[in-house]
């Protein structure tokens, strides 16, 4: 089992569909840039909250959620993270793909 991380910096959608497709590896989501906007409850998208009902872990930058005024938004499930954070997170995975 691998374990991969994907950044998802835009708001394409596509690489949290791709995210989604992996079977037998282990999955984690960490947000940037406008991609935080996923996080949001009021976004209706289904890739993410897909994403939510399997478990998947997810991660927001906190600077980019502060910046748009999002912090009361999220879903509880992303866990918000300063960049220090996410450095450590990427070591805790094998591979990371960028979308």
């Amino acid at each position: 089992m691998t374990k991969i991380l994907y950044f998802i910096t835009d708001m394409d959608s596509m690489g949290i569909q791709l995210a989604l497709e992996h079977k037998g590896d282990e999955i984690g989501i960490c947000l940037l840039q406008d991609a935080v906007y996923y996080g949001c409850k009021g976004r209706r998208n289904e890739s993410m909250i897909n994403a939510i009902k399997k478990g998947i872990p997810i991660y927001a930058t906190k600077r980019d959620v502060e910046l748009r005024g999002l912090t009361k938004l999220l879903y509880r499930e992303v866990k918000i993270l300063d960049y220090s954070e996410i450095i450590n997170l990427i070591f805790d995975y094998e591979r990371i793909v960028n979308f």
